[in-house]
Formats: C-alpha cells, sequence, structure tokens
C-alpha cells in the first residue's frame, strides 16, 4: 500500500479539512453532489479525485466532523453525500450497528470454517486464539443487546402500567 500523497494546496488544507470546512456553514439536508466534492477537492491541487476517493476522504473524515461539530454526513447513492439532520442521527446509528453486527458474525463463521490441515501448528494456534477472541466479542454483544431489549421492554411496560392508572 503506498503512502498518501503530500498535500499539494497552497494552504496546506488536508482533504479532511476541506471537507470539514464545507460542511461548517451549512444546514442540515444540504446536499453536495460527487461534482461539487471532486471540484472541491481537487481545487488548488495538481490531482483529480474519483468517486471512490471521495468516498474514502468523506468515511474518513466523518469521526472528526462529528466531534468538531457534531455533524455526519450520510451517502446519496449515485448522487453524493447529504448533512444529516440531527433527528436522523439515530437511524444511521442504527443501520451502522446493524451493518456491524453482521460484520461480527461474518468474520466469526470465516474463523470457523477453515481448512485446519492447511495451517501448521503455530498458525492453527494463532487462528484458534483470534477465533475465541472474536466469538467471545461477538456473543457478548449479542448477550448485551438481548439484556438492553428487555430492559427496555420493562420500561414500556412501566410506562404503560403508570399511563394506564392515570387515564
Amino acid at each position: 500500500m503506498s503512502s498518501p500523497a503530500k498535500i499539494t494546496r497552497p494552504d496546506g488544507r488536508s482533504n479532511g479539512q476541506v471537507v470539514l470546512d464545507l460542511v461548517a456553514d451549512k444546514a442540515p439536508g444540504f446536499l453536495f453532489p460527487y461534482p461539487y466534492l471532486i471540484t472541491a477537492l481537487s481545487a488548488g491541487t495538481d490531482k483529480c479525485y474519483t468517486r471512490a476517493e471521495v468516498q474514502r476522504i468523506v468515511t474518513a473524515t466523518c469521526p472528526r466532523m462529528l466531534k468538531e461539530q457534531a455533524r455526519t454526513l450520510h451517502n446519496v447513492p449515485n448522487v453524493g453525500y447529504r448533512i444529516a439532520e440531527a433527528a436522523y442521527h439515530l437511524a444511521l446509528a442504527h443501520s451502522r450497528k446493524s451493518r456491524a453486527d453482521k460484520q461480527m458474525l461474518r468474520g466469526v463463521q470465516v474463523l470457523e470454517h477453515v481448512r485446519w490441515d492447511e495451517m501448521d501448528e503455530n498458525q492453527r494456534m494463532a487462528h484458534q486464539g483470534q477465533l475465541l477472541i472474536t466469538n467471545a466479542l461477538y456473543q457478548s454483544m449479542k448477550a448485551l443487546e438481548r439484556r438492553q431489549i428487555e430492559v427496555e421492554r420493562a420500561i414500556k411496560q412501566i410506562q404503560e402500567s403508570a399511563h394506564s392508572a392515570t387515564a
């Protein structure tokens, strides 16, 4: 893997800073089409960015954007990125958590279903160790999720009982 290209903008801003500056004064719901982002990132450089590069830059910049601006961008397929409204952050978080859960399960499955005879003893031991750790993490996540669902269900029942008692 090659090292990142040196920033060539006269003002020295990184790609992430360019994206942060674009978002800073825009209202939730504002749409950044891919051509707009490509132009903004390419301005002042000798590079023309591709859609895939823009996607990587936005993905890498979003954690910083959340911390510094309490904003995030969400992908509008084949169009670009939109600034998420605050109320939409919950739906985005849920969607990303669901994808992460699926990836954890896939990781466990990849580690479980392997041709053990194609590995030497050291590789098998390392693989088994990683399988134990990854599976324990996945099972812990699922157990916490089940516990949270039970707590939420109990709270809902209490709220419904309190509401019906006052009605």
